[in-house]
């Protein structure tokens, strides 16, 4: 019986000693589970941010595309606006520079007198 004995007590007292292992590795588990919470929040705050920034960068980048687009469509106005008031000043010119309107307003406006053209003889031969 003694081997017997033997036996059942070296069982036991490895079992006595498996109790705190098995504690040490439940612990060490459960310090695991810990970190990878703690990672897993870390990542999903990084990621937020992340994803925070990337859509603050496009908003702003909208809002400047959109004053730009503000701006062009402004100064294509101006433009339009520019262009008529020159097609009109053009045809005032066009029409000012007529000789008929020159001489009509050099003899009523300026009260200028109007002379016949001065005739230069030619010699015999249309020289």
């Amino acid at each position: 019986m003694s081997a017997v004995q033997q036996e059942l007590r070296t069982r036991r007292e490895a079992w006595g000693q498996a109790a705190p292992m098995r504690e040490r590795d439940a612990r060490e588990a459960n310090r695991r589970a810990a970190r990878r919470r703690l990672w897993n929040r870390a990542t999903f705050a990084i990621c937020c941010l992340v994803s925070f920034a990337a859509v603050w960068w496009v908003a702003a980048k909208g809002a400047q595309i959109y004053e730009l687009n503000d701006e062009h469509a402004k100064l294509q106005a101006a433009i339009a606006s520019q262009q008529a008031i020159n097609a009109n000043l053009e045809t005032q010119v066009s029409e000012l520079e007529q000789p008929a309107h020159i001489l009509y307003v050099a003899i009523n406006k300026l009260h200028m007198v109007y002379k016949n053209p001065v005739m230069i003889p030619t010699q015999g031969n249309g020289e």
